[in-house]
């Protein structure tokens, strides 16, 4: 049925929203090239990243990303398709999210990672969800980083309406991605994808509120993301948003793209605890690594992205998660160029969707022996055992549409898990093992996963 038609694809999505196991059971029955579609190559090859995604790339962007419109004056960065006005655009977005601009935001994480704490500190016995609690952060910072807003799910314990409305369409988008000309199709009709056009008017509302706000300013030193591209338009830089609607496009993209780096960032967080919680040996050595490099009696303060960054256990816990659980497991789909394209003893058409999977290539025992194991000292002193090709990790993607957010998604990780572990001991919640938790994430295009019962406890040392 994949040689007519990418509808198998969807069922198989709908049926238990878990394409990526489809993908890796379909790998393991017929090989490294596997056919999912009319003009669809699943491929499950490191030599296939560089070459399908590449700073060298000659792949580009499939009609997958066109459901809202081809016109680049229409459309978000993410949609657009052309390289060189992608390439002309993203200038604005990697300001926003560079390394310079980190600082002016690591002290709203700081503030937030505060609450957290405090919010688990205040339920110290009780059975508690971290995948909620780790969701509610990420948002927070996700306001307060894209558009200087917060969300104060974390102080209410609750989720914000938008949010909740974002979350409906991500299903839908999961469920869809197969199959982009239903989304485009659906669109169209009222009443037919949820509240999206609610979540449309919040975005635009969000947009015209800040731009009035950076308008009034006297002050044109961008504070979050959104004002870069402010910046951008005032300055008629070229990588600016090419009219009103790829403004507002691009305001929508920020809550996705925030939901994508802080949603997917909430997602890791809790796998990070679900992995922590079941190897307690790997906590305590990674507490062990806290206690060593923090004082006891530190200022919070101290505890930041800088110092963090330089304790190689903790970032080998990160990367072990993010390899186990990479944050779009089924892959972002890429079109050979028209001359077509050879990766190693294949030759692909010209014009063929390529797609390759995170999760298969990341859990592969030939690039990583154990591949299904949890074992952070793979990134260590076991490196050249249980890392046998370095080109198979590429949880962020590669090349001109890696993840933007990358440096952000990897300082908020570092400061959640350091504070929890030096502040808490962890446990399953009585009667609970994590195994649902591990074994019904669902692949919405991004993972999503179900509560994870914790218990914590006030550190023993």
């Amino acid at each position: 049925m994949a040689s007519v038609t990418r509808i198998s694809a969807a069922i198989h999505a709908t049926k238990r929203t878990q394409y990526h196991l489809d993908l890796k059971e379909m790998h393991r029955k017929y090989g490294d090239f596997v056919r999912t579609g009319p003009r669809e190559i699943s491929i499950n090859r490191p030599s296939a990243v560089h070459l399908t995604a590449g700073p060298q790339s000659a792949c580009t962007k499939p009609t997958w990303y066109s459901h809202v419109s081809d016109n680049v004056t229409q459309v978000s960065l993410n949609s657009t398709r052309s390289p060189d006005a992608h390439r002309r655009r993203r200038r604005a977005w990697d300001r926003g999210f560079s390394m310079k601009a980190l600082p002016i935001y690591e002290p709203r994480l700081q503030h937030k990672v505060d609450v957290l704490v405090s919010q688990i500190r205040s339920r110290l016995g009780q059975p508690l969800n971290i995948t909620q609690w780790t969701m509610y952060l990420a948002f927070d910072v996700m306001g307060l980083v894209g558009f200087s807003k917060d969300f104060r799910q974390l102080e209410d314990a609750a989720e914000h309406a938008a949010i909740k409305e974002l979350h409906e369409q991500m299903l839908v988008l999961g469920i869809l991605k197969p199959v982009p000309w239903v989304l485009t199709i659906l669109g169209g009709i009222q009443g037919l994808v949820g509240n999206y056009g609610q979540f449309m008017t919040y975005c635009a509302d969000r947009i015209a509120e800040k731009k009035a706000e950076w308008e009034a300013s006297g002050s044109k030193v961008p504070q979050d993301i959104i004002s870069w591209l402010f910046k951008a338009i005032d300055e008629k830089d070229q990588s600016a948003p090419p009219g009103e609607q790829a403004l507002n496009e691009d305001g929508r993209l920020l809550i996705i793209t925030g939901r994508q780096v802080h949603d997917t960032t909430g997602v890791a967080l809790a796998n990070a605890f679900y992995f922590l919680t079941k190897h307690p040996a790997v906590y305590k050595k990674l507490q062990a690594e806290l206690d060593a490099a923090f004082a006891e009696g530190s200022e919070t303060s101290n505890i930041n992205n800088e110092a963090l960054r330089k304790l190689p256990y903790l970032e080998a816990i990160i990367n072990e998660t993010l390899r186990l659980k990479p944050a779009v497991p089924s892959g972002q789909p890429r079109q050979t160029p028209p001359e077509g394209l050879q990766i190693d003893e294949v030759w692909i058409p010209g014009d063929t969707i390529v797609v390759v999977p995170q999760y298969v290539v990341q859990r592969d025992d030939r690039y990583f022996p154990a591949g299904d194991e949890f074992i952070p000292e793979r990134w260590l002193d076991q490196k050249d055992k249980l890392v046998k090709h370095e080109g198979a990790f590429f949880p962020f993607q590669l090349g001109r549409y890696g993840c933007v957010g990358k440096q952000l998604a990897l300082m908020e990780m570092r400061l959640v898990i350091a504070r929890i572990a030096r502040e808490f001991d962890i446990g399953f919640a009585p009667g609970q093992t994590g195994e649902a938790f591990d074994r019904d994430a669902k692949d919405t295009f991004t993972f999503t996963v179900g509560p994870l019962m914790l218990d914590f406890k006030g550190r023993s040392k």
